[in-house]
């Protein structure tokens, strides 16, 4: 019999706990277990609840959504030749890098320059094309999901993304296709970053290098982290932050800028600690907030059009997979001071904003979110 629960670990005012409650919808979504549904009471903070679910209890819940989220079991020695060809293409890149400064070193002008260009630095970048080549097919082996198969991170070429994207298509239905919804999540072919071939992604993207870490690559270690304990103690428990590291970078608690803390954050045992099945849960939400081009730029699902604030509804009334999806959507949400009156026509509660920050720039950039405010 269809049961519901409680998210009672999960804090809506949290922009990753939201993400979180809605990846959760979309996980059980997924797996065809009953037909569940999410809305939101509001105690001390805003708790989602699920129903509709065929769980006999938390325990079971925890475990069908840790099902969902595992992915294809991926052959033992897939990882071994990934990183064997990763390694293969830096090295490939380290030696463009080396050779172009080496040229530039050399003073050389006009046709001279040119020519040492086409005749030196030439090969090596067809030579890194090869090797990245080598390294995607790799690493479609080596992933347990497959729109993760882009790369370590969303800067793919708008060749490559429009070829993944044919290839989910020709594979999707109605029933199955979140790995193209997900993909179409990240950005699109047509909006590319300035003065590169590279894609712009999602703003939702957070980390693209700082602390060696990479929007996709750590989508990808977090999957094989997945357990039903660690998926009960995020939607159950009160949060511990007992992990380290893998983070997307959604909580507002790691904006660790030095005035916002009493102490060094790059102290000893200061560490940022976060949640990993509360990322890898916030994640799975992407399908409801896809993009697309607006005029010159891209366009993403919760975000205002300058890719500054997140917005997102609170809702009382029990919603399928496709009513929030409708509903994060609503023009209204991302006015200045949201119409409260005419949302509540539609069934929204209360509307939270959260300020997408940076802080540093080139490789020591940082992305947060600021502590989210209500609206409406």
């Amino acid at each position: 019999m269809p049961q519901s629960f409680e998210l009672v670990g999960l804090d809506g005012a949290n922009p990753l706990g939201f993400l979180a409650a809605v990846g959760t919808l979309v996980s059980l979504h997924e797996t065809r277990v009953g037909e569940p549904r999410l809305h939101w009471k509001r105690a001390h903070r805003w708790v989602p609840i699920l129903s509709g679910v065929d769980a006999e209890d938390e325990q079971e819940l925890a475990s069908i959504v840790a099902d969902s989220l595992r992915g294809r079991l991926v052959p033992e020695d897939a990882e071994a030749r990934r990183a064997a060809a990763q390694k293969e293409m830096e090295l490939a890149k380290t030696a463009i890098r080396k050779k172009r400064d080496e040229i530039g070193k050399r003073g050389l002008r006009g046709n001279e320059r040119i020519q040492a260009l086409e005749r030196e630095l030439r090969p090596l970048e067809y030579e890194y094309e090869e090797k990245r080549r080598r390294w995607l097919t790799a690493l479609r082996e080596a992933i347990p999901r497959p729109e993760l198969a882009l790369g370590k991170r969303i800067d793919c070429t708008s060749k490559e993304y429009r070829e993944h994207a044919v290839g989910l298509a020709a594979t999707a239905n109605r029933s199955n296709r979140e790995a193209l919804d997900l993909l179409a999540s990240f950005g699109t072919d047509v909006v590319c970053q300035k003065n590169s071939d590279s894609i712009q992604p999602t703003p939702f993207c957070f980390i693209t290098g700082s602390g060696h870490q990479f929007f996709l690559d750590t989508v990808r270690q977090l999957v094989i982290r997945v357990t039903s304990e660690r998926i009960y103690r995020t939607l159950f428990m009160p949060w511990d932050y007992g992990d380290e590291g893998l983070s997307m970078r959604w909580d507002p608690i790691e904006d660790r800028r030095y005035a916002l803390m009493d102490r060094d954050p790059t102290a000893p045992g200061n560490k940022p600690r976060t949640m990993w099945m509360a990322n890898l849960l916030a994640y799975r939400a992407l399908v409801l907030f896809p993009t697309a081009p607006v005029g010159r730029g891209l366009a993403t699902a919760g975000w205002d059009l300058r890719e500054r604030y997140f917005t997102w509804p609170f809702w009382e009334c029990p919603l399928s997979v496709d009513g929030v999806r409708s509903l994060v959507q609503l023009r209204q949400l991302f006015e200045e001071l949201p119409d409260a009156f005419s949302l509540r026509a539609r069934g929204v509660v209360a509307v939270y904003r959260a300020q997408r920050v940076e802080v540093g720039t080139g490789v020591n950039q940082k992305v947060n979110f600021s502590a989210a405010q209500g609206v409406a």
